[in-house]
């Protein structure tokens, strides 16, 4: 009897100290629109503070952040932010010559895409998503820096966010993809 009351107790406080892990951009399926064949760089992907924790945050108030409970990140989010960036650029534009930077390659690099996320965070209703990013062509030394702003609707569930967080940064990154392109 005794253990099996020992037996139910480890169960009761292993289950409910359960941990939920999230990630963005396991599915992506993008549609290339051109090819490039130019060395392209990604500089590490610049996140605010609270996405830098391990765990997943919501904003409560215009003053008010708080962790979700029991949810946390599976990957770094900078770590994966900078990923996603460099998979959607080499499948959109059919190049595998897109690299993080600073990397062992050769110094035929034409552009590099530095990305600087002010603001990335759910709430009950909304994920806002705001952002620089700089594309400089290094031949010329030239570059130009553009604002990005979304809001994508949410509910106040863990799942709703993270499809409305992945679809502002998907939305972000085809923004920065055009750019690319449109601009050779």
């Amino acid at each position: 009897m005794p253990k099996l009351l020992l037996l139910l107790l480890i169960l009761l406080f292993t289950a409910c100290g359960s941990k939920k892990f999230y990630t963005l951009g396991e599915q992506l399926n993008i549609e290339s629109k051109t090819t490039h064949t130019e060395q392209i760089d990604v500089v590490k992907v610049i996140v605010p503070k609270y996405l830098k924790e391990h765990k997943v945050v919501r904003q409560v108030t215009p003053y008010q952040i708080e962790l979700v409970d029991k949810a946390h990140w599976l990957i770094p989010m900078e770590k994966k932010l900078t990923q996603m960036l460099i998979d959607y650029l080499q499948q959109s534009m059919k190049n595998p010559n897109i690299h993080l930077y600073p990397w062992a390659g050769d110094n035929k690099t034409s552009k590099r895409i530095a990305l600087d996320i002010k603001r990335f965070i759910a709430s009950n209703k909304k994920v806002s998503l705001r952002a620089n990013y700089t594309i400089t062509k290094l031949g010329t030394n030239s570059s130009k820096t553009s604002y990005f702003e979304t809001e994508v609707k949410t509910k106040e569930n863990i799942e709703s966010m993270m499809q409305a967080m992945e679809e502002a940064y998907l939305e972000l990154l085809e923004e920065i993809s055009s750019t690319i392109i449109n601009n050779k």
